[in-house]
């Protein structure tokens, strides 16, 4: 028997094992951080192991060490393999158990962030919550990383979680990125795709038509989208990262601003200076002054 089959055989005989379970001793008015960690452990499932629940705070993510498994949230089920990591927006009835022929090992984390919900509507977690890497045990380390800070009780394990929270978001975002290597994920459109050209073509003329031909949606279904993301449209949106990109040029460079107007998008100096000063209070030349 390979020996592939034969740990699947093991693991579907086993009784269920709760290696780790741990609970934050934080809460919000002790962690002042953005992310925090609400619950971590590791799991050897048995055949018969599932969670069911209605809500609990929060989101969970859940990373396969061996083995496989399946995840139910509203109408979407999915598989999980190992190397694979499932975001479950828990707050929502939800599902997940280990395939019975070749029951799952599992790293878990609970977190919590006022922009968690954000971040899955752009990473389109309810149609596809499953998230593969080029590097897998990049991810397993940061899932140790948090294992081992949920224990600690402290600011410092509580600021150390930002960092390994934070970490996990860029591979998450990554790992949906256009430069992804894995196919499917690289053919992934919607809302990250369009994020994407925006990041990478905020200087380019974007009409609405091409917001919407690059997110692959309807005029009116782009603008209930994105605003449900981001909390405003797509040229709000856009506006403000130009803005932005011409505050870090006029600190970093000596370009005029008839130059740097054009690098962020803008064909008319006087109205690129103009709407500078609405976003920021200041004209160009003034804010460059105060910067250097």
């Amino acid at each position: 028997m390979p020996a592939s089959a034969e740990g699947a055989l093991r693991r579907s005989l086993r009784v269920t094992r709760i290696v780790n379970s741990y609970y934050s001793g934080l809460d919000n008015r002790t962690n002042p951080f953005n992310y925090r960690l609400l619950r971590a452990g590791w799991i050897m499932a048995g055949a018969d192991y599932r969670i069911e629940r209605a809500s609990v705070p929060g989101h969970e993510f859940i990373f396969c060490l061996e083995g496989a498994g399946y995840v139910r949230i509203a109408a979407t089920l999915a598989r999980v393999e190992a190397g694979q990591l499932v975001w479950l927006p828990v707050e929502r009835p939800h599902a997940h158990y280990p395939d019975p022929a070749n029951p799952w090992d599992i790293l878990w984390l609970r977190i919590e962030s006022p922009n968690l919900g954000r971040l899955a509507t752009v990473l389109s977690v309810d149609s596809d919550p499953v998230f593969r890497f080029a590097t897998p045990d990049d991810v397993r380390r940061l899932f140790e990383e948090a294992l081992g800070q949920i224990q600690q009780h402290s600011l410092v394990a509580a600021a150390a979680t930002e960092r390994t929270a934070a970490g996990l978001m860029e591979r998450l975002i990554d790992s949906r990125s256009t430069r992804a290597l894995e196919p499917a994920v690289a053919g992934h459109r919607g809302l990250a795709g369009l994020m994407q050209e925006m990041h990478l073509h905020y200087n380019d003329v974007w009409t609405t038509e091409r917001f919407a031909e690059t997110c692959r949606v309807s005029k009116s279904h782009l603008f209930r989208l994105f605003k449900l993301a981001f909390g405003q449209t797509p040229n709000a949106w856009l506006r403000g990262y130009r803005i932005a990109q011409a505050k870090r040029l006029l600190v970093e460079t000596d370009e005029s601003i008839g130059v740097i107007a054009r690098r962020v998008g803008y064909e008319d100096p006087l109205y690129f200076s103009r709407d500078f000063k609405r976003v920021v209070g200041l004209p160009p030349s003034r804010f460059r002054d105060l910067e250097r």
